[in-house]
């Protein structure tokens, strides 16, 4: 047993000192399995650096862009006012309802008319009383001239037969103003709207007393209305030259409580005399015709101002833009499919368009989609036949 272990030691350490050698030799020879793995493959990054990129691409045109300005605003009525009551009396007749909708003049109340009504035929009557009179006294008047002027009569009885007629028509204007004045009064006692519009809520009931000044109900003009919003003073130039020209607009847009997108646009008709110092803005109204009557009063908007339009720029897909810290590039595509990465110039941006005002030429093409992966020198290739897009111009 002995023995067997004495002769097993340098067997061991034979076969050990084969295997370092094999380890050098195959070191030596580079025939190393992981080593040769790793060699491919950076072969085969190599080959993927030059490898043709497949992207979209749009061909820049020369074209306009609307000038635009995106604001918040307010939904504000044309008219409103309280409907109060003109003169005291009961109410007799109430016509209308919370929420009523109301044409111009319809009735809303009325109040008891009855006395009003016995004063307006008296002072009728009396204007008839006074109208005789003064008929009497021209007769009077035209009979005692000609006494006069046959010499039967005196020049006194003449002068008093004046007298009398100017007398009749002094008394006539006094009864035909007092007629109008109460006349007023009773047309008073029917309370009327003012205007088209919707009441909000009635805040009297049949039976009432109301002393005059009263308030009824109030109504609100709900078509057409104004949008009210705000822009940046250092708008004010752009804004007074497009206000002048008639040609500033703006487009509101809400969400309906159907959770429906509504909107309307209307021409921009005011703009406000001073400019807030705080915030640095300055205020607007367009006015939007409603007959829809979707906008209300008191609602929020989302406002879209549109100030005319910037003409001679170079027009390309918006995504074809890439913003950079220290401006904007282009991908664009060279005749020979390479790509050369350009700074450009942006002038505005609208309807997803983006206006460049250097950096870049009509007929040009640029990436719509596959930027991430270019760089200067990468080749590309289209993505389909159907991928060069012409930009159409305004």
């Amino acid at each position: 047993m002995k023995r067997w272990v004495v002769w097993g030691v340098p067997i061991l350490l034979v076969a050990g000192a084969g295997f370092v050698g094999w380890q050098h030799t195959t070191k030596q020879n580079g025939t190393s399995a992981p080593n040769a793995v790793q060699t491919d493959s950076r072969k085969g990054g190599s080959r993927s650096a030059s490898a043709e990129h497949a992207v979209k691409v749009a061909v820049a045109t020369a074209g306009s862009l609307p000038i635009q300005r995106s604001t918040i605003g307010t939904v504000v009525a044309v008219a409103s006012t309280a409907v109060n009551s003109p003169e005291p009396g009961n109410v007799a007749i109430l016509k209308v309802k919370d929420g009523a909708i109301v044409r111009k003049g319809d009735l809303i109340a009325q109040l008891d008319d009855r006395a009003i009504r016995a004063t307006v035929v008296k002072d009728q009557a009396s204007v008839a009383k006074s109208q005789a009179t003064l008929n009497n006294a021209q007769i009077l008047l035209k009979r005692m001239q000609d006494l006069v002027n046959k010499g039967v009569s005196t020049s006194q009885a003449g002068d008093d037969a004046l007298a009398a007629l100017k007398v009749a028509e002094a008394q006539l204007q006094v009864d035909q103003a007092q007629l109008a004045a109460d006349q007023v009064t009773l047309d008073n006692t029917r309370i009327i709207a003012p205007f088209d519009g919707q009441l909000g809520a009635v805040l009297v009931s049949a039976g009432a007393y109301l002393s005059a000044g009263s308030p009824v109900a109030t109504i609100t003009q709900m078509k057409p209305i104004y949008a009210d919003f705000t822009l940046a003073e250092t708008d004010i130039a752009l804004i007074r030259e497009t206000l002048a020209t008639g040609t500033l607009k703006a487009t509101a847009s809400a969400v309906s409580a159907d959770g429906r997108d509504i909107s309307e646009s209307g021409p921009v008709s005011f703009l406000d005399n001073t400019i807030d110092e705080a915030s640095g803005t300055v205020r607007l109204r367009a006015t939007l015709d409603n007959q829809s009557g979707n906008f209300w009063p008191g609602q929020s908007l989302r406002v879209l101002v549109e100030a005319g339009q910037a003409d001679n720029l170079v027009l390309v897909p918006g995504v074809a833009v890439q913003p950079q810290e220290s401006g904007s590039i282009s991908y664009v595509v060279k005749t020979d499919n390479s790509i050369e990465v350009r700074p450009v110039t942006v002038a505005l941006r609208a309807d997803g368009m983006a206006g460049l005002s250097a950096g870049l030429q009509p007929g040009e093409k640029v990436v719509t989609e596959g930027q991430a992966s270019l760089a200067n020198g990468s080749k590309v290739k289209l993505a389909s036949n159907d991928a060069e897009t012409k930009v159409s111009s305004n």
